[in-house]
Formats: structure tokens, sequence, C-alpha cells
């Protein structure tokens, strides 16, 4: 699996406005914020011991951005061609290659002779399969940092990925998708593009309207590397609608994409958590600015993202007790309710007389299920610590 350490990205970034070309999603316009709003009390997201904190974050950074694993890193160097090969076949052509730089220039020319195929949907199977070829191929150039910075730089954004996200041909769209995640996964210069090129609209659309499971997956990566890491980006996710939109998938969607939604949130809560452990008190300071103005405490109040997580808790256990394969599933509901309980525990209150026998019954499989149950008997200590 690549390396996806987030550490050190550039946390300044500026939402430009969204291009006429662009594909947005607004759908906060249609939503109105309660008149009364949720109570303002301060909710300590910062009680956690800093050794557990850096242990989640070192499993965040193992754990994240499954689709780059390290069997399919092998399929794409299997079908990627070598690189004297290759400087056979385009020597063959009369084209000389010599850098990178001018490999991926290269797949941008042959790309080119498609793209009113892939937008129009009026590709051959041959056709298909070049594109798709090409796209493999992008991929593995661009694991490499230096060669996303150089893609972006020749508007691959726009010139390849919008395309391709914007045809009717699903089995492209998910590779296009892989594509920008790769591209912009541990690389500020690219993830901040991305969003002036409005890609967290674009993905928050496809999410909620694309129902094939491969091209949400692929988006969640995508998103996920796009906004891990970059409140900017973090911000434009909660501004156009994305909380809301996580809330609906938890409410009906494949249990595969509902697992990737809750370890996203909980990664975004950590390192909210993590800011603490930042030595430098101006650095500090910024950052937490930062992150202030993308307030997603508010958000998952607001968007009963709280009851969402509990009530698929309490479905989730009745599955359970007939299939038994659903324990992988609840083991990260479980995860999940344990990293929000300090924003949503008087939510999972309300819920407490059904929530602790379910909890009480997985003891004997999850034994970190302790620490939501004190949290759920706790009231006034509790009341106290946030």
């Amino acid at each position: 699996m690549d390396s996806e350490d987030a550490d050190g990205k550039n946390s300044n970034g500026t939402l430009n406005s969204s291009s006429d070309n662009s594909l947005t999603l607004h759908p906060e316009k249609a939503i109105f914020e309660d008149k009364n709003p949720i109570p303002t009390e301060k909710s300590d997201l910062f009680n956690h011991p800093i050794e557990e904190l850096k242990a989640r974050l070192k499993q965040i950074k193992e754990e994240n951005i499954p689709e780059l694993d390290e069997e399919h890193t092998q399929q794409i160097k299997k079908k990627f061609k070598d690189y004297e090969t290759l400087k056979k076949e385009f020597k063959a052509m009369e084209i000389n290659i010599t850098t990178d730089s001018e490999l991926i220039g290269n797949y941008f020319q042959k790309f080119q002779a498609h793209k009113n195929g892939v937008t129009m949907g009026t590709l051959t199977n041959a056709d298909r399969e070049e594109i798709l070829d090409i796209l493999y191929n992008l991929e593995y150039l661009l694991h490499h940092i230096d060669n996303a910075i150089v893609f972006t730089d020749m508007q691959g954004m726009t010139k390849i990925i919008s395309p391709c996200l914007n045809g009717t041909n699903n089995e492209i769209k998910a590779e296009a998708l892989r594509l920008l995640g790769a591209a912009v996964q541990s690389n500020p210069k690219v993830q901040l593009k991305a969003l002036e090129n409005d890609f967290v609209q674009k993905l928050l659309h496809i999410l909620s309207t694309n129902s094939k499971i491969e091209v949400k997956s692929r988006c969640l990566f995508a998103l996920s590397a796009l906004i891990r890491q970059f409140p900017a980006a973090q911000k434009a996710w909660i501004d156009h609608g994305g909380v809301e939109i996580f809330g609906k998938i938890l409410v009906d969607d494949q249990m595969q994409i509902q697992i990737k939604i809750m370890k996203l949130i909980n990664d975004l809560i950590v390192e909210r958590q993590f800011l603490q452990e930042v030595a430098d008190p101006k650095e500090q300071q910024l950052k937490e600015k930062s992150y202030a103005a993308a307030d997603i405490k508010t958000k998952l109040l607001t968007y009963e993202y709280c009851d969402h997580v509990s009530n698929l808790m309490i479905a989730s256990f009745k599955d359970e007790l007939n299939d038994p394969q659903n324990y992988e599933f609840l083991e990260t509901i479980s995860d999940s309710m344990i990293t929000i309980a300090p924003i949503c525990i008087d939510r999972f209150r309300e819920k407490k007389d059904t929530l602790l026998p379910i909890i009480q019954h997985l003891l004997s499989s999850y034994e970190n299920l302790n620490v939501l149950i004190d949290k759920l008997k706790t009231t006034e200590e509790l009341r106290d610590e946030l």
C-alpha cells in the first residue's frame, strides 16, 4: 500500500468561485437551519490521551485509502508497460521520450483523440479499452508527487479527469476517480488545484446520483484523499451539503459505502483532536482557526448524523442475529460511536435504554465498548467533562 502520510499538508487553501462549466451541487439552498439552534455548550473534543490519539492517527495513516493496496499496485505495475518498451513504441512513431513529463504529455495527446467520444458516450469497445489503458498508466505515473504536479500544471484535471466524470461510461468514470485520488493524496498543490476546480462539488454530485457501488466507492476514495488534512476543502464539503449526503447514505445505501462514510468522519474528528499536539503555539492557533471555519460538530448535530449512526447500530444488531457476518459492520459502527461520543453523547442518551443492552451483548467481541458504556451510564460526571 502506498504511503498516505498526510502530515504537513498545506491547510491554507482559497475556495474559488465555481466555474460556469463545472458540475456543482448546492443542497444547502433547500435546507433551512432549525429555528431552535443546537445548544452551543462546548463539547471537548480533546479529552483523549495523547498516546491514544497518536495511535489512532497512526492507524488512520496505515489503513486509509484502501483502494491503493499492494494488490492493486501490483496490478497497475503488471498492466503498465515498462519504460524501455514504451520508449521503443514511441520511437517507432518518431516520438523521442526522455522524461516522465513527456510521457504524460503523450498520454494527453492520445486521450484528446477520444475526448468527444468519452463525453458523448460514442466510444467503441477498442476506444474504451484504450481510454482505460491511458488512465491506468497515468495513475502509475501520478503516484509520484512531482508527476502529479506536472499532470495538474498541464490542466489534467479539466482535460482528462472532468471529461471522464461527465461521461456516461461507469468503468471509465471509476478509473478517473481513482486517478484523481492518486493525484491529490499527500499533495497540497494538487489538492488546492482540485478545490479551485470545484471537484468537491463534483464528487458530492456523483456520490448522491450514481447508484454503482464501484463508482461510489472510488468517489469516496477521491473525496477522502482530497479533504483529509485540508480544512479549506473540508469547509467546501460541509458548505455543499456533504454531511447531509453522508447522513442519507447511512439511512439507505450499501454496507461497503456506509463503512467508508463512518471511517472518513472518524478520521476528520481525530484530525481535530490531534491539533493539541502541534508544538508551535502560533502554528497551533492558525490551524485551529482554519479548522474552526469547517465546523463539523455543528453540522453533525444539525443533520442528525449522531441519530443515523445510533439507528444503524440498532438495525444492524437485529440483522446480526440472523447473519453473523454482520459483526465486522457492527465493529465499524461501534468504533464510530466511540469517536463521535464527545459530540453525540446527549443524542445517544436519548436511546440509552435500547443501546445499552445491545452494547453489553456485543462486549464479548468488542472489549473497547466499555468506553461507550461508561459514557452512556455517566450523567453529571460526563457533563462536567464536556
